[in-house]
């Protein structure tokens, strides 16, 4: 998706790079239009776990009729043409009822189908709990014949209908319990094709006059500048994508001059077979290995060596300036405080020249709407608590923050654009640090009054 000036003498000569969100792009809006910028969104993704989350997940033939985006990549084969097979497993959780539960990667599915439905060959266990470390809680084996890859319901009750999309437990699940199925999958496809894919296609309308079969780039010699930019899902995309050095084209060169990710706590899992590109927050789910950190840094908890998600840019001389900004979401359920405090908490790592981020506090995943007037009957906080980021977690009990994100978005954008084009510093980051701005957990008890808290 491509948005232009209707009259392209009058771009400014920046090119907005926009990653989709599980396939749905977005022109650039109304502030970067009247800038006479222009805006790009290309595909990433080859599942589509994202359209058709019943009933199946092969690559689309075409764009799909909701609009999303996605690539068409091929399957893996072995030397000989064999299919590819591998070990995969699904969660399932805070689930009841006699119903069949999809095995489930954020709001989609799990992306591979077992390739047999023989429960025989697969392994279902529940849990109580787990630790930090991983160590399973109360874990027991579901038998075989007590489980099965179908589809049912109370009226089509256990073993149900053979369904390789459907977990059916004979008894009904347990809300109470996790889920978790290990099971032999088949044909995976490249995914990890879509961080070259993003790339090329972000350089070619760039720098390109036109394709090897002759196509003209229609913005061709109007981009001057770049910045790569994605959200949530997209924002994480983005930091795998550089982490993986994919900002060197195959020329050498830079891509783009600027990286903003957005509410983007961890980078996304991809570049691996089985790869699952929807996963956001589990506790042993890809996509939270390696180094969170920009500058390079130890994992002493992890055992990992001192490294950094600059590195491979750093080594090519290929790293953008990068803007990042987030809220309490992102802290709090989203992964993100590794990336300032390392995995043992210990201190806080300093951030590179290159990069700057800004917190605005208490806030909920991309902000809330804002316009709300405590003091007027039916305008004051909302009445309803927030989806909870993660897997099923349900709703708030508290009302949502309505603070928005909307007018610190406004102006990082101009402070982004000036230090891109022009070289001018956008102001100092700003975010919660251990020094300075932590107290002892009991440091408050025996507070008499709010007062005196506040002193």
């Amino acid at each position: 998706m491509l948005t232009t000036p209707v009259d392209l003498k009058q771009a400014s000569g920046l090119l907005w790079h926009d990653v989709p969100n599980r396939g749905s792009p977005a022109p650039i809006n109304a502030i970067e239009r009247g800038f006479g910028d222009i805006g790009l969104a290309s595909a990433w993704q080859g599942d589509n776990a994202a359209i058709n989350p019943q009933n199946g997940t092969a690559v689309r033939p075409a764009m799909a009729v909701d609009g999303r985006h996605f690539l068409q990549l091929p399957i893996a084969r072995n030397a000989d043409g064999s299919a590819v097979t591998g070990l995969v497993f699904g969660r399932i959780v805070n689930r009841s009822g006699p119903g069949s539960q999809p095995l489930i990667v954020q709001t989609n599915p799990v992306p591979y189908r077992p390739a047999t439905l023989d429960t025989a060959q697969a392994r279902l266990v529940t849990r109580s709990g787990e630790l930090q470390d991983g160590t399973a809680i109360g874990e027991q084996v579901v038998a075989p014949g007590d489980w099965a890859w179908a589809r049912c319901d109370a009226a089509n009750p256990f073993p149900g209908t053979p369904d390789a999309s459907q977990v059916c437990v004979k008894g009904g699940f347990d809300p109470a319990k996790l889920y978790m199925v290990v099971y032999t999958a088949k044909d995976p496809w490249l995914l990890g094709v879509g961080f070259a894919a993003w790339r090329d296609v972000g350089q070619w309308f760039r720098t390109a006059a036109a394709d090897d079969t002759g196509t003209p780039n229609p913005v061709a010699q109007r981009v001057t500048h770049s910045i790569a930019r994605g959200v949530s899902q997209s924002g994480n995309f983005l930091r795998g994508w550089l982490h993986l050095g994919f900002n060197q084209g195959e020329d050498g060169k830079p891509v783009h001059d600027g990286l903003w990710p957005i509410i983007a706590g961890r980078r996304i899992a991809l570049n691996f077979r089985w790869a699952q590109p929807d996963g956001m927050l589990e506790l042993h789910q890809a996509g939270s290995e390696g180094p969170q950190w920009w500058a390079k840094h130890p994992d002493p908890v992890r055992g990992g060596p001192a490294a950094g998600t600059l590195d491979r840019c750093e080594a090519s001389k290929t790293c953008p300036k990068v803007v990042e900004h987030f809220g309490s979401a992102e802290v709090w359920a989203l992964k993100l405080t590794p990336e300032w405090v390392g995995t043992d908490a210990r201190a806080d790592l300093p951030l590179p020249a290159n990069v700057r981020r800004y917190d605005i506090p208490s806030s909920t995943h991309g902000g809330g709407a804002g316009g709300f007037n405590s003091s007027l009957p039916g305008k004051g906080l909302p009445a309803t608590g927030p989806n909870c980021p993660g897997n099923n977690f349900g709703t708030g009990v508290l009302p949502a923050n309505p603070v928005p994100h909307t007018q610190t978005v406004n102006a990082i954008r101009a402070h982004f654009r000036q230090w891109v084009m022009k070289g001018t510093l956008p102001p100092d980051s700003v975010y919660p640090r251990l020094a300075g701005s932590t107290v002892d957990a009991d440091a408050l008890i025996g507070a008499a009054d709010a007062s005196e808290v506040l002193k």
